[in-house]
């Protein structure tokens, strides 16, 4: 294909893309943007006029990238994998399907984990190297004292294992459980501790008002959300499930639940908030965020989109 000229990122009309840190990533490399519909409906071929690299943000552009293709053979397909579309549980004959139509056409992949990375390979060939986003809110905290205030913050989806920690909460009757986001539609428990806020306008005021951030997933494709917790100075809870548990050292594996079931779920937390070293593991959790700035997370994108590239165009 010779020297790239023109990539277009693509990104679904799905109401909460491109996330923030994808858009960045693809506009590090000279990207255009484009929308495309989710998976079905009118597109514009004429929008991706001259590219010769599609980046996809997911693989619901697949079906007008694979329409592009077949008219332009030497043209390139990238795809970022930052959702469950390798997640063994999630893969249905639907899906399956879906993917014989259009999974060909994909040359390689950018996935948000090392465990994705593994599902995919686990299901077809493809050149494969791991991106990590970066924290979207930094807020600057006044300090706080340790309290019994945990916060989970998430959408729909019952694989972000928010179910399992309002279960925990029975188990838990001193401390205080704020969930945030669309998780809350789900959640019929009436319970004094479980505070179902729904979605907020800023985050701020519960990472101020919060010591704990607990996300038991059963897969999540990293944890932006713990992460800019972190940089709050909250002390995140998380399953191995969260792809930002491969980001922590010996001394945070302490933090990593054995599993997500209640009554491990509560304890872990109280195990956490026992411990006598607390400030000591949230100054790490906190360097680890902080440190992890747009400037390293754009860095390695171009360093795994670069590679993937190379082997795709051989």
């Amino acid at each position: 294909m010779g020297e790239l000229v023109n990539i277009t990122f693509m990104y679904p009309a799905s109401g909460i893309s491109p996330h923030p840190a994808h858009l960045t990533w693809a506009k590090s490399v000279g990207s255009r943007v484009v929308e495309t519909p989710m998976g079905i409906g009118f597109f514009d071929l004429n929008k991706l006029r001259g590219s010769d690299l599609l980046l996809l943000e997911s693989l619901y552009c697949a079906p007008f990238a694979k329409r592009y293709k077949k008219k332009n053979p030497g043209c390139k397909i990238v795809s970022i994998i930052a959702d469950t579309s390798f997640w063994p549980p999630r893969l249905s004959i639907a899906r399956k399907m879906f993917y014989r139509r259009y999974l060909g056409i994909v040359d390689g992949f950018l996935a948000d984990s090392s465990r994705i990375k593994k599902d995919i390979l686990s299901y077809i060939y493809r050149p494969v190297a791991v991106v990590r986003p970066f924290a979207v809110n930094r807020f600057r905290i006044k300090k706080r004292g340790l309290n019994k205030a945990l916060l989970f913050i998430g959408n729909e989806p019952e694989e972000k294992g928010y179910k399992y920690l309002v279960r925990a909460m029975d188990l838990l009757s001193d401390f205080e459980l704020f969930l945030v986001g669309d998780c809350g539609k789900k959640v019929k428990a009436r319970k004094k501790n479980i505070h179902v806020e729904g979605k907020v306008p800023s985050l701020k005021k519960y990472f101020e008002k919060c010591a704990f951030y607990v996300h038991p997933a059963d897969f999540e494709p990293f944890g932006v959300a713990p992460l800019e917790a972190m940089h709050a100075g909250l002390i995140p809870i998380i399953t191995k499930d969260v792809g930002l548990s491969e980001m922590f050292d010996k001394e945070l594996e302490l933090l990593v639940m054995r599993s997500n079931a209640p009554d491990e779920i509560a304890r872990k937390v109280l195990e956490i908030y026992n411990l006598k070293n607390k400030e000591k593991i949230i100054k790490k959790c906190e360097a680890l965020s902080k440190n992890w700035t747009k400037e390293k997370s754009v860095k390695l994108f171009k360093k795994s989109f670069f590679e993937v590239l190379s082997k795709v165009q051989r």
